[in-house]
């Protein structure tokens, strides 16, 4: 009898979640409403939304709490569309998503020293003159990154909480297609793994949450392009134009250019379409020139953040961080400094590093890394019998080690390949678990400033991982023992 039953009650469970998989739209878009309305009363009275500074009142703070619990909805939907298992799985998934969410969500307060020196003075420009005053301030930003800023802070709530709310929805939209691309290579469970890992990135917190960075949008693009070679029917036209998009919110996403370069020579893509993607960049500073910005502004803009030099670099184990900053202004001991009258702080062409100085070596150096870049890639692109994750991680890599102005944000992209290199090939587990410490310790809290691993130790760790990824550094006992012999 008690078998009967148990046999019968399985019988049960099988067949509704037979009947909720084939109605996992409806249900998920259900529960997408109901998490979205939980989230939302959570944050009246407590949740990291209870108390926003420089909201401008009640009215302004339910209205910031009804947006994001209308991007909750939006990217809870999403989840339910690119999902295509079971129903308790994406319900599984949708609960990940919004814990993930509230844990982005806890540094939406934080002003970092980032967005006071760089990004709020161009904020409070264009409210006073539109974009026009923001093109012609002296900053990194493209362009058309100028342009998404100026879309993005036009909103009626505070630009702070608005343009963290946008990096936020990148980089969850992001971890949504990587989790895709996880269920095309059979992962199982462990995209549920992948997901969770990705919510909770100490790199994805700092970017995107405290240190809001319009690089997320530009990362999200390339995830995009992606998806769409990863597709069942590839959609190559689609993928250049997502590039193209990337490439001109980010001068960074050019140098993921030898890997489209590769994809021409294979015949996944053509070179029509990389002509597209170029359109594309044209086209998206057309708003920039009609607020006034000269054409060649607009175009060498394209490439600024490739050799601009970031007037904050903590957490970005670029180039940079190798070569120290010795301005005597901006030592400890300059009031000391200052009392000696034949010293003149501003230039100290005799006995100080200066800070022209440090400018001359970093162009030496961008032109060096470029160099250096075009070994890495061919090095990386000549090796075979290697898997798509694997060449994209060590393409990536080598791009952010050689440019010298990558940000948190574009350090991001790397984080996404070595999270799914975790949970999905064992083999780059090691340089995966490195480059993840490198980033994350790296990352300076923008509250307290404190800092785990200093940038240049970092730096030498995504190097000693590049060496692993191109093989320079055995990774498997096999190779090593195949080489000694």
């Amino acid at each position: 009898m008690r078998n009967r039953l148990l046999e019968t009650g399985r019988a049960f469970v099988r067949r509704a979640d037979e009947i909720m998989t084939r109605l996992r739209l409806p249900l998920g878009a259900v529960l997408a409403l109901l998490l979205a309305a939980l989230t939302a009363a959570f944050n009246v009275e407590s949740g990291p939304l209870r108390n926003l500074n420089d909201i401008g009142g009640w009215s302004n703070r339910l209205l910031f709490i009804a947006l994001t619990a209308a991007v909750q909805m939006m990217l809870l939907l999403a989840c339910a569309l690119l999902h295509r298992g079971r129903f308790a799985r994406l319900a599984l998934r949708q609960v990940i998503l919004t814990a993930g969410l509230l844990i982005a969500l806890m540094g939406i307060n934080q002003k970092s020293y980032a967005y006071v020196t760089l990004i709020q003075p161009l904020v409070r420009a264009m409210d006073e003159g539109g974009l026009a005053a923001a093109l012609a301030m002296e900053t990194n930003l493209s362009a058309p990154a100028l342009t998404l800023l100026y879309a993005i802070t036009r909103g009626p709530v505070y630009d702070m909480y608005l343009a963290k709310l946008f990096a936020i929805t990148c980089f969850s939209l992001t971890a949504l297609l990587a989790v895709r691309a996880a269920d095309r290579r059979g992962f199982g469970i462990r995209a549920e793994v992948l997901l969770t890992l990705m919510m909770i990135l100490p790199q994805a917190f700092l970017s995107a949450a405290c240190v809001p960075q319009v690089e997320g949008f530009a990362v999200l693009l390339l995830a995009m392009s992606a998806t769409a070679l990863d597709a069942e029917k590839p959609h190559p036209l689609a993928a250049a134009l997502c590039f193209g998009g990337a490439a001109a919110v980010s001068g960074a996403a050019l140098y993921a250019l030898p890997l489209y370069g590769l994809l021409v020579a294979r015949k996944r893509m053509q070179a029509a379409h990389l002509a597209a993607a170029g359109l594309l960049m044209l086209a998206c500073l057309l708003p920039a020139m009609s607020a006034g910005m000269a054409p060649g502004a607009a175009l060498s803009s394209l490439v600024r953040a490739n050799f601009g030099l970031p007037d904050y670099a903590a957490g970005s184990p670029t180039i940079m961080s190798i070569i120290p900053r010795a301005n005597p202004l901006e030592m400890p001991e300059a009031f000391l400094l200052g009392h000696l009258e034949s010293l003149d702080l501003l230039t100290n062409d005799q006995q100080f590093y200066t800070q022209a100085h440090f400018e001359q070596v970093m162009r030496g150096l961008s032109i060096a890394a470029l160099a250096v870049y075009a070994g890495l890639c061919a090095l990386g692109l000549r090796k075979r019998g290697i898997s798509p994750l694997h060449r994209a991680m060590a393409l990536t890599l080598a791009a952010l080690y050689c440019c010298p102005a990558a940000s948190m944000g574009a350090w991001l992209a790397l984080d996404v390949l070595c999270v799914m290199a975790l949970v999905g090939e064992p083999g780059l587990r090691l340089p995966a678990c490195l480059l993840l410490f490198a980033t994350a310790g790296a990352g300076c809290y923008p509250l307290t400033a404190e800092i785990l691993l200093p940038v240049a130790a970092a730096w030498a760790l995504c190097g000693v991982s590049l060496c692993m990824l191109l093989d320079v550094i055995p990774m498997h006992r096999g190779t090593a023992r195949k080489e000694a012999s």
